[in-house]
């Protein structure tokens, strides 16, 4: 197959439908080592396509290259990759490369896969090395005479140890070079690139995709003509009463589509942080499943989100059902909500177990069981009913075994149950046992399985069961008598006693027994497969799944879906989004999301640059297609939201009545520095890596972090309120500095919750409080991917009452990004802080140089030891402080300094005046006590941080001018003078105020 892309004169072979391992097989290890190997091949994606094949083909070139950057990642780190060694290997006789493979149970470096989160076990789809060596790097795999094949797993056993594998290349199990050790080594799972890989091939449901070519962007979408007229009929006013304006607008045009079978839509919410995106999608899900009941797919790119919003509309379906149903038999029916999907990542909780398929299957079989199921209870009632008097005689006798095997008390008496109360417990037990296999059964099965008629005979005989019941629990009715009246058979005619009492309960339990008869041949005509899970998934009406997972949705015979949702859309590569699009049936496509948050995550540069990344959500976006935008947001507070409402969305969100209120101010710590908003100003810090595989942290502002976390719990501690705090990096290696310094303190603290995540980590989720570690401190302005608009967004987004930004302003400053305008519109708004206004955080300032200083926990008071000492004492710093500044400068410079700063020199500096700093410590600091000392110590700290980062960019200067200098003079051995820029740029270099 040919595909081309607009625009480009060059031919792309792509493989077929089923090509994807030999496509990855054939790169040979060089070539995925190779990391420019697709450079020349890939070609940047259209905005607008001029065809179905052009659509699809311009993705598989990128999709092969992300493939083969997920190998080279983890080829990158194979020495600390699942290893296990083979225990035997044998040939699948003319099946081509198929191998039956038997592994050792222990998987070493287990831990490794998944960033240490499971124990690694094999799966479906996991690209493995077999190899005759343990590597340490790649490249030991290059070397002669060393076995390297890579292999997928098509099939493993309960156990784990017995795999099915598909080998690139053939392996020759027979031969002597094989009797040495062999082993597997896990690089990574390919099962979500299949998928998309075959959805690239697949062109089905093609009328919809072409909706989304956009092959003329200029022309406004319009609705059906046809169909506008019928928009809004029937909706429920009730269920957008709790919408605002926006979020009403949004969902009766997405549900005014429903009315057209004319012509595919793809409609696109615009859901900015905090403006009621779930609830919006929740509202429009609800009205889809029970008023239009419709049959519609909610697709989402993460278990994660796709649970949040099916427990959200868990939730509304429940609501309605209290006031309707009560406590009947019948009340709240859930079979036509399904989720399905990986059940261990999934992490079902109890609050969505109901609905999920492993769940609903079982409680079905149960309900379909021999021993189980509605039909063994159905005759155990009519056999109950016909011959209640002899089962109470088998029961008699009965009890008189029991007598006679009494032996430790032979005067013992044994009383005998009286015929009434032996059918009331009896009749009680098998109604409850009935009634329940029954709730069971109408709670889980699809409503479409299930006739009207059927429904209605189970109300009728629920009725009758519990009038029977009130019959036989009456005061009046003797024990003999019942006996007497219930030897007679249910079919005779007992008219002439139609005045007495007794006859009602013969007529009542005649009724009871037809009822049961009815039902039972109704139940017989149901056409119910012997696959539930398969009757789960045709039949359900609302169906919840990831993108990826929806794949499965296209083997097998299926009910079409009408209407597809997908939340959290702009988190999607478009490739995903063409999954659950050729679904067959999909006529309207709804797509919610933001494109200024998270995109998805592409590892190939190559790729990236290709716009491989890029959300179906963000390229209609682009093009102008029309976006319902949702205007008022409900989380932060007005001081939270200001900033990203300024810079990311064009001031178009309004705070909600919610967060404007006086009480949503929450005062978690005293001081102007730990209000709603901040920029806490930390100098002295340094971006490192701990080591070659880590990324960057910042021990400083690690250090800051914790003790304002040990100052909020101090500060909370006592009170009966729950708190929640986040703590936000954009670097994984700070996440796990910071949480290493928390260490496990605040873990099971009831109330008070502490969670440190990375900025994707936290996306779609909010606290009372957040505090963001930048980490990023050098002279350049460097920032790299923190420069990032859309984490950006995201990390400022996510507090409700407070939101507390630790960085370097200078860093940042100079950084030309949106970090800038955030600390110059925080100065501008006085939300400005120094960290060393805080005589707690000054602290912080020495923790990194002086790791055998004693760290107090001020939540405790107790004395944390160092974990290692790697830095200088404090007297040390002391006498570093002053002599270095000597050093810098024995006799007198003139001091300059940036305009912020002029408020804080005294009246002799800020007059231009020269400061001296002399070798030996000065007189009016030594007058000092030692709390004084320090106080001043910690203030001149930041001063020579700043000095030396100057200095450190002046030597650089210097060195760069003395290498021109002495190219142009034609001399390499030629001195040179400071020219006049240099001389500005040591007059720039300020001493510390000292006060």
């Amino acid at each position: 197959m040919m595909m081309k892309g607009k625009g480009s004169t060059k031919k792309t072979s792509v493989p077929d439908a089923n090509g994807l391992y030999d496509a990855v097989f054939s790169l040979s290890l060089k070539n995925i080592l190779n990391e420019d190997f697709f450079k020349d091949k890939v070609e940047k994606i259209p905005e607008s396509f001029c065809s179905v094949e052009q659509y699809f083909g311009s993705f598989v070139l990128p999709l092969l290259e992300e493939t083969r950057s997920e190998l080279y990642s983890a080829m990158e780190t194979i020495s600390k990759a699942p290893l296990t060694k083979v225990v035997s290997l044998k040939s699948k006789q003319n099946k081509g490369r198929l191998y039956d493979v038997v592994v050792d149970h222990h998987w070493q470096n287990r831990s490794s896969s998944n960033n240490g989160k499971e124990p690694y076990e094999s799966f479906p789809g996991d690209i493995l090395i077999l190899t005759d060596t343990k590597p340490e790097t790649a490249t030991d795999l290059l070397k002669v005479g060393s076995m390297c094949t890579f292999v997928s797993v098509l099939f493993k056993d309960q156990i784990g140890t017995t795999l099915k594998l598909t080998a690139s290349k053939d392996i020759p199990v027979d031969d002597d070079s094989l009797k040495k050790s062999l082993f597997l080594i896990f690089l990574t799972n390919v099962t979500p690139i299949k998928r998309i890989f075959h959805s690239l091939h697949m062109s089905r449901n093609l009328k919809i995709v072409k909706e989304i070519l956009c092959t003329d962007p200029g022309v406004v979408k319009r609705n059906c003509e046809l169909c506008c007229m019928q928009q809004n009929k029937l909706l429920a006013p009730r269920l957008l009463s709790g919408l605002n304006d926006s979020q009403a607008k949004a969902v009766s045009t997405c549900l005014s589509r429903m009315h057209c079978n004319h012509k595919s839509s793809v409609d696109l919410i615009w859901g900015p942080p905090g403006t009621g995106k779930t609830k919006t999608v929740s509202i429009l899900l609800f009205n889809l499943l029970k008023v239009m009941k419709c049959r519609t797919l909610v697709c989402a790119p993460t278990n994660v989100a796709i649970t949040e919003v099916a427990s959200r509309v868990l939730k509304l379906v429940k609501e309605s059902s209290e006031g309707d149903a009560g406590r009947d038999i019948l009340s709240c029916p859930l079979g036509d909500i399904l989720l399905f999907g990986n059940t261990e990542r999934l992490k079902i909780g109890a609050e969505i177990e109901e609905i999920f398929i492993d769940h609903r299957v079982k409680r079905l079989q149960e309900c379909f069981g021999q021993q189980t199921g509605w039909k063994h209870h159905l005759d155990s009632m009519k056999a109950f009913l016909e011959g209640c008097v002899s089962q109470y005689h088998i029961f008699l006798q009965n009890e008189l075994k029991k007598k006679k095997d009494v032996t430790s008390n032979e005067n013992e008496k044994l009383e005998n149950k009286s015929f009434l109360e032996f059918v009331r417990e009896s009749f009680k037990s098998s109604k409850t046992s009935l009634r329940k296999c029954l709730s069971v059964l109408f709670r889980h099965i699809p409503g479409n399985c299930i006739s009207g008629n059927i429904l209605q005979k189970v109300k009728f005989l629920s009725r009758l069961l519990d009038s029977f019941e009130a019959l036989l629990l009456q005061d009046n009715v003797a024990s003999k008598e019942l006996e007497a009246l219930f030897s007679h058979s249910v079919i005779e005619d007992l008219s002439q006693s139609s005045m007495n009492e007794k006859y009602l309960l013969h007529k009542k339990r005649s009724e009871c027994l037809s009822a049961l008869n009815i039902l039972q041949n109704s139940f017989h005509q149901l056409n119910i497969p012997k696959k539930l899970e398969d009757l789960c998934l045709q039949k359900a009406s609302l169906i919840f799944c990831t993108v990826s997972s929806s794949y499965k949705l296209h083997s097998g015979k299926m009910e079409p879906f009408k209407f597809l949702v997908i939340d959290e859309a702009a988190q999607l590569k478009e490739s995903e989004t063409t999954i659950p699009l050729q679904l067959p049936g999909v006529q309207h496509a709804v797509l919610i999301g933001d494109e200024n948050q998270l995109p998805a995550m592409v590892k190939s540069s190559v790729s990236d640059k290709a716009g491989f990344g890029r959300s179906l959500f963000e390229r209609l976006s682009s093009l102008g297609h029309t976006k319902h935008l949702l205007n008022v947001q409900y989380r932060m507070h007005p001081s939270i939201s200001s900033f990203p409402n300024s810079n990311f969305y064009r001031d178009q969100i309004s705070d909600g009545p919610n967060v404007k209120k006086e009480s949503y101010r929450k005062n978690f710590l005293p001081g102007q520095m730990f209000g709603p908003y901040s920029f806490i100003n930390i100098v002295g810090g340094k971006e490192e890596h701990e080591n070659a595989d880590c990324s960057l942290r910042n021990m400083v502002e690690a250090s800051a972090v914790v003790i304002i976390v040990q100052k909020l719990y101090k500060a909370w501690n006592g009170s009966k309120k729950k708190l929640s705090v986040g703590v936000v990096s954009p670097y994984n290696g700070q996440v796990v500095a910071i949480q290493q310094k928390l260490g496990r303190k605040y873990e099971n603290r009831d109330g008070f919750s502490v969670r440190v995540k990375s900025v994707d980590g936290f996306q779609g989720s909010e606290e009372d409080i957040i505090i963001i570690s930048t980490v990023r401190s050098n002279s350049s302005g460097s920032i790299g991917f923190l420069s990032k608009l859309q984490r950006v967004n995201v990390a400022l987004t996510r507090a409700r009452h407070c939101l507390w930004i630790l960085g370097n302003e200078r860093t940042l400053t100079r950084s030309d990004s949106v970090w800038g305008t955030l600390v110059r519109d925080a100065k501008y708004r006085r939300c400005f802080f120094n960290a060393d206004d805080d005589k707690d955080l000054a602290r912080a300032m020495f923790a990194p140089r002086s790791n055998v200083d004693e760290d107090k926990d001020l939540a405790t008071g107790a004395i944390v030891a160092p974990k290692r000492n790697v830095g200088y004492s404090k007297a040390d710093v002391e006498k570093l402080c002053f002599q270095v500044m000597a050093e810098r400068n024995g006799s007198t410079r003139k001091k300059t300094v940036d305009s912020e700063d002029e408020s804080q020199l005294d009246e002799e500096t800020s007059r231009g005046k020269q400061t001296t700093i002399s070798t030996s410590v000065p007189k009016w600091y030594q007058s000092l006590g030692m709390d004084q000392r320090l106080e001043q110590l910690e203030n001149v700290m930041g001063e020579v941080a700043k000095l030396t980062e100057a200095f450190n960019k002046l030597t650089d200067r210097v060195e760069q001018i003395a290498i021109q200098t002495s190219e142009l003079a034609g001399n390499s051995e030629s001195r040179v003078h400071t020219p006049g820029r240099a001389e500005d740029s040591m007059d720039a270099i300020s001493t510390p105020a000292v006060r």
